[in-house]
């Protein structure tokens, strides 16, 4: 990180004193030695951070990298363990219904059958309640021509 302090000690090595009435710092003529050792420093310098900041940036990346891999990870078995939970559900579901309709064709099964019994069962009522009126009626016939003659 910058500071003054560095400012101060890149200024020290190349030999430049600063004063000024205004500032107190001495501006002295230009040197070029002094400028060329501060131009390399500062080029050292800027070539070390732009190092550091790749450096940082590549761990910075792998990082990401990393943790996205580890979310992908996550992620698919989450979605793999949710595809079985729906698949089994499903399974139980089916089962479920399957069981729901074989109750439902025993009961019609049952139901169909009583209703066939109760059928014959009125038939036969119906055949004997037929027999008998017949009987009856021929009775009363007989006993009207009985009495007309």
């Amino acid at each position: 990180m910058l500071s003054q302090d560095h400012d101060a000690d890149v200024r020290s090595a190349a030999g430049d004193q600063r004063d000024d009435a205004t500032t107190g710092l001495v501006v002295p003529e230009p040197r070029s030695d002094s400028a060329a050792r501060l131009l390399e420093l500062t080029a050292r310098d800027t070539d070390q951070w732009r190092a550091d900041a790749q450096a940082e940036a590549a761990e910075i990346v792998a990082a990401a990298r990393q943790e996205a891999e580890t979310l992908l990870r996550t992620a698919q078995r989450e979605a793999g363990s949710m595809v079985e939970s729906a698949r089994l559900e499903a399974g139980r579901t089916l089962d479920d219904a399957r069981a729901a309709a074989d109750d439902v064709r025993a009961e019609s099964e049952t139901r169909r059958t009583r209703s066939e019994a109760e059928v014959a069962r009125l038939q036969q009522v119906a055949s004997e309640h037929d027999q008998r009126l017949r009987g009856h009626l021929q009775e009363i016939l007989a006993r009207l021509d009985s009495e007309r003659r």
